[in-house]
């Protein structure tokens, strides 16, 4: 294996919460999938995957503790920021798996077909606001719980029914989704312009999501799927933030130009580390899941994918009622009890105002299994 420079690297590369449903038995019908299941799926990320992890590092602080979260499946929170599945519980029902449960579990956790490290509100560069749990962190987690698992199956070998088959950490799906939280931070908390997060940030996330496929694959993991980053300039969030901004331009669709434009830009240098980095190291199988040119189509023909409603395509199901997206970042989703659902979260694509719906993930899901998916890409072996 090649050992890859930072240089390399810039150029080329957010606990099952003590909940009354037990989630791991939660099952739906799915058509068969063309991508076969992978024996576990180990997950690292933000807000977008996290399936109960900010909940237990942070008790009673995230507004994804209280209702309306959760309402459209669980009928309860379930520590995941929607109204109710994500994106990596979807491919896990795909595959007819049990849902893949948090690392930071406290109720007897179940770990047999997999472990998600993700935390809402982490970032992928070793950044400590919001959350101190960045993607090396996450990487950091994984290294320790497989030699944990690795000890305790060599030594007690019962315990082999609740943790991943040792073949698994190899043959397992990488999944990768974060990066949102860095350009969102550096644009509106840190007020920097959309040139400066391309020529400052954009690089320092193209590594470190390019540090951790190369510290996984250290391990042995083989197979990634890596998720670009949406169009955030279609959300409730940046709608409404940016409206009074000297960058509020919009498309035909009504979507912020600068804001979109930056994330293609992301997105196509993504490709190419992930390119790269695909031919440097051995035996490795790389995918990118496009969610941001599925987002851009779903919002341009919300019928296309059926469900979706034309009038409501960039207002946030959660929210206070009022303004042109239902959106006010001081009346918070599951905060504010001025903050309230709307009655058919199925027609929207934004729960509240940055995160998807249960529908729209499940639809993207339902894409990127379909066979030669345009969402779902693979590098060439070698």
């Amino acid at each position: 294996m090649a050992n890859l420079t930072s240089y390399d690297l810039m150029i080329c590369l957010w606990v099952i919460f003590n909940f009354s449903i037990d989630i791991g038995e939660a099952k739906e019908t799915q058509k068969p999938t063309s991508l076969p299941p992978p024996p576990a799926i180990f997950v690292f990320g933000d807000s977008l995957s996290d399936t109960g992890n900010a909940i237990a590092a942070f008790p009673f602080l995230a507004d994804a503790e209280n209702s309306p979260y959760g309402d459209t499946f669980f009928h309860a929170p379930s520590g995941r920021f929607s109204d109710g599945r994500l994106i990596v519980d979807f491919m896990a029902l795909a595959w007819r798996f049990p849902l893949i449960q948090p690392y930071f579990s406290n109720i007897v956790p179940n770990f047999r077909h997999g472990i998600n490290f993700a935390v809402s509100g982490a970032t992928a560069r070793n950044v400590t606001e919001p959350v101190p749990f960045f993607l090396p962190f996450q990487t950091d987690h994984f290294v320790r719980f497989k030699r944990n698992v690795i000890a305790s199956l060599k030594s007690n070998k019962k315990s082999a029914s609740h943790v991943p088959a040792i073949r698994s950490f190899e043959d397992g799906l990488y999944m990768i989704f974060v990066g949102v939280n860095d350009i969102i931070i550096s644009l509106f908390a840190n007020k920097q312009p959309p040139s400066t997060v391309v020529k400052n940030i954009i690089p320092q996330v193209l590594e470190a999501i390019a540090k951790a496929v190369q510290d996984l694959h250290k391990e042995g993991a083989k197979n990634f799927m890596v998720f670009n980053i949406p169009a955030i300039g279609c959300t409730p969030l940046l709608l409404t933030l940016a409206s009074p901004g000297p960058y509020n331009s919009t498309d035909a669709m009504g979507c912020l130009k600068d804001y979109n434009e930056l994330v293609r830009f992301f997105n196509h240098e993504l490709e190419k580390v992930l390119s790269y980095l695909n031919l440097q190291l051995k035996e490795s199988k790389i995918m990118v899941a496009d969610i941001y040119g599925f987002m851009l189509e779903a919002i341009a023909h919300p019928s296309k994918y059926g469900g979706f409603d034309e009038a409501v395509k960039l207002k946030a199901c959660c929210g206070y009622g009022g303004g042109p997206y239902n959106y006010s970042p001081l009346v918070s989703c599951g905060k504010d009890p001025e903050a309230k659902s709307c009655s058919d979260p199925s027609k929207y694509t934004s729960w509240d105002g940055l995160h998807l719906t249960d529908a729209f993930s499940g639809k993207f899901v339902g894409e990127i299994m379909k066979e030669s998916s345009s969402y779902l890409r693979p590098f060439k072996l070698h």
